[in-house]
């Protein structure tokens, strides 16, 4: 990703996006590029909904990926723990503020046997169709894998969604912070304080709701001040004053990979 400086099977009117302003842990991003950053990782960041006796629920995060001609729900595997049935996930569409459940298309689950990952193969049809047009899916292709400056993540965490009446008002978080090395995962650090674009220090929320979401790492690719972002990770753990953690994207490759 490249920068520069109704009907039956919806639930009609069940979540709104709200506006947010980009946070930075310690990565100096200059607040033109982080504003930049998060208006094109709106339209990829995915918020996963759950029914639970006939109410809509948070339940993580996601985003969407083509690879050939799959089309892929990438998020984490513990989504499915505690009893979460593929069928009980939904997708909000922010056009028309509502949700599209995985129960109403041909999705199939795959879980990663090592990592905290899955990827949900959405068939053609309507579903992914309509999900196509509300979230566009970026090509799945191979990206560099070296440790960049800073990694993005964008998501919906639990903290930052209120319900309304029947509504629920979810406001994106989008946060830059160090890579930091270590093992097989991809970290990055997480304060308790960070600073607003406005240069305001806020609290950096809890992640809970944030699972599922890729880390995005930011490089630059040339002198005239173009970056591009790549996806580097899927978040799957927090601690703050420590880290965010993710599964290495890479991994995901012999997974998809595995469906014929």
């Amino acid at each position: 990703m490249a920068l520069r400086r109704g009907r039956d099977n919806l639930t009609a009117m069940v979540w709104r996006r709200l506006d947010t302003t980009p946070l930075d842990i310690d990565t100096g991003v200059e607040p033109a590029l982080a504003l930049a950053v998060a208006e094109a990782l709106a339209a990829h960041t995915v918020p996963l909904v759950v029914s639970r006796h006939g109410r809509v629920e948070p339940l993580a995060t996601g985003a969407f990926y083509r690879a050939g001609t799959r089309l892929w729900l990438v998020t984490c595997r513990h989504v499915f723990d505690d009893g979460v049935a593929l069928g009980d996930v939904g997708i909000a569409l922010p056009p028309a503020s509502r949700v599209r459940w995985l129960r109403d298309g041909r999705a199939r689950l795959l879980a990663h046997p090592e990592h905290d990952l899955a990827a949900i193969a959405l068939a053609g049809g309507e579903l992914a169709r309509e999900c196509g047009r509300a979230w566009p899916a970026l090509p799945l292709a191979d990206f560099d894998e070296a440790p960049a400056h800073a990694l993005v993540l964008a998501a919906y965490p639990y903290a930052q969604m209120r319900r309304i009446e029947s509504v629920l008002h979810a406001r994106p978080l989008v946060v830059f912070a160090r890579w930091r090395g270590a093992g097989g995962d991809v970290l990055a650090s997480y304060a308790r304080i960070a600073r607003r674009a406005d240069g305001q220090p806020v609290h950096a929320p809890p992640l809970d709701g944030a699972s599922g979401a890729t880390l995005w790492a930011l490089r630059t690719v040339s002198a005239d001040g173009r970056y591009v972002l790549q996806p580097a990770a899927v978040q799957f753990a927090f601690k703050h004053d420590a880290y965010m953690r993710g599964a290495p994207f890479a991994a995901l490759r012999p997974l998809l990979h595995s469906l014929h």
